[in-house]
């Protein structure tokens, strides 16, 4: 396995603080692989059973929801060294929503049941970050709950501010995944944005916003 690839795989929650000849024993046997998608090509689709998950080594994807009447949601964005599927891969349902390569993507696959099995350690750890998802899930929740845009858009950037402790934020999204993130429209978005500039309540710049400086302390 390259390298550069192991350094990502030792820096992901899952295995952390072990060293590169426990990661290369560990996947031997598991009968993981890695694989390359394109860009615009999807990962996972909803619908699917996968018994393995997936670890994203190279590039950025979406995991997305089709909505019943034509519209999308993001659900999340995906980075390199985040994790996705283990709640799929490990109880066997469906796949509830799909996996996109918004960018060329590495993906290391590997078995939930090779990890239980040999590892009460990555097991655990396996646990805590299902269960971390989860509290990330509730964020969104919280986020889309608003009834109006203003409303969603403030709670959401007000979130990135605690979370990064400064006033002054950039988001993983353009302006069409934004939107799709916080279930409205792009245009109604943009249009809210605008308003939301002009009474001085934020600046933006592309994918930077400032913010008042309280929004950052959660006063």
């Amino acid at each position: 396995m390259d390298n550069k690839y192991i350094k990502i795989i030792k820096n992901t929650p899952l295995f952390q603080g072990m060293s590169d000849e426990e990661i290369v024993q560990f996947l031997r046997p598991d009968g993981s692989g890695i694989k390359s998608f394109r860009k615009e090509s999807y990962i996972f689709h909803a619908g699917d059973k996968t018994a393995y998950f997936g670890i994203l080594l190279e590039g950025k994807a979406l995991i997305e929801r089709d909505e019943l009447w034509g519209g999308r949601s993001i659900i999340a964005p995906l980075e390199a060294g985040q994790l996705f599927g283990e709640v799929y891969a490990c109880t066997g349902e469906p796949l509830g929503v799909s996996v996109c390569a918004k960018e060329q993507c590495t993906v290391l696959f590997l078995s939930p049941e090779s990890i239980i099995k040999e590892s009460s350690t990555l097991t655990a750890r396996l646990l805590k970050i299902t269960a971390m998802k989860n509290l990330r899930l509730n964020e969104k929740i919280q986020v889309i709950t608003p009834r109006t845009i203003r409303e969603r858009v403030m709670v959401y950037l007000s979130s990135l501010a605690k979370k990064s402790g400064s006033h002054i934020v950039t988001t993983n999204f353009d302006r069409q995944q934004l939107a799709d993130f916080l279930c409205v429209d792009r245009s109604a978005l943009s249009t809210e944005l605008g308003k939301m500039h002009r009474e001085g309540l934020i600046d933006l710049n592309g994918r930077e916003f400032i913010l008042p400086e309280n929004c950052s302390r959660g006063t």
